[in-house]
């Protein structure tokens, strides 16, 4: 095989893969012009450099680059030293080259897909979290902490923050109403001593409970709308998500 032969074999080869000059000078990182050199022949006396064209042309295109680097340097049977000199320069080209259509094919979107799917649970873990079970800290102070309870004894006043409330009559019931604003509000109400309402309000509904004396754990304060007796009251914390507020007095409970 001589370099028009070497030529034709690129040029056909290509053809049969219905892949144009763009395609492979895409892939190969080879100019166009030099390309179309290739499948004319090259020049007589080809160097180290073009030799190494060759080859990452033929591998690319599946050919025996071996068989098409001789085809070329066919025309020039001396070799002398300072050719094996140049010739070793390009050879470290060659490796690094080749490997350029393999990675381009191999590029996958499984990590964008896998930062997706992580930012979507954690965003559902973050929403979820306050409508857990609210606590109470023993001591007069109400927010969220480490260990989840309800008290169970509703006959002191201490363990709960009393808001700031319209005068009632002191063995008149009074009547909450709670309605969720723009979030989802967990409630759990206590009326007299027993539970009357667990569960999420959606944003929109409410809820209410007439009683003496009314014990509620809010799973977010903040977006919980308060009206007591037909008075607003605003929302149950300026400032705070998980807590326990308490209404009337224990005193008026049969």
């Amino acid at each position: 095989m001589d370099r028009q032969q070497a030529g034709t074999a690129l040029r056909e080869k290509r053809t049969s893969l219905e892949l144009s000059l763009e395609d492979v000078a895409r892939a190969t990182l080879l100019r166009k012009s030099m390309l179309e050199s290739l499948e004319a022949g090259g020049p007589p006396e080809p160097n180290g450099f073009f030799k190494s064209y060759a080859r990452r042309y033929a591998e690319y295109l599946g050919l025996n680059g071996d068989d098409i680097v001789a085809a070329f340097g066919g025309s020039s049977p001396t070799v002398t030293t300072d050719s094996n000199e140049v010739t070793a320069q390009p050879a470290k080209l060659v490796h690094s080259a080749t490997t350029v259509p393999a990675y381009r094919k191999k590029r996958s979107f499984v990590p964008t897909v896998l930062i997706v799917v992580v930012a979507l649970v954690a965003a559902v873990v973050l929403l979820w979290r306050p409508w857990a079970v609210t606590p109470v800290v023993p001591g007069g102070q109400t927010g969220p902490s480490s260990t989840p309870s309800v008290p169970s004894d509703t006959t002191g006043s201490s363990v709960y923050a009393t808001p700031s409330m319209p005068d009632t009559t002191p063995q008149g019931a009074m009547t909450l109403r709670f309605a969720s604003t723009t979030q989802r509000a967990w409630l759990e109400i206590t009326v007299d001593g027993s539970v009357v309402f667990s569960g999420v309000l959606s944003p929109g509904d409410s809820t209410q409970a007439t009683g003496n004396h009314v014990v509620v754990n809010f799973g977010n304060a903040m977006h919980t709308q308060v009206t007591a007796n037909g008075v607003d009251q605003g929302v149950a914390s300026p400032d705070k998500t998980v807590m326990t507020l308490e209404y009337g007095s224990p005193a008026h409970t049969p």
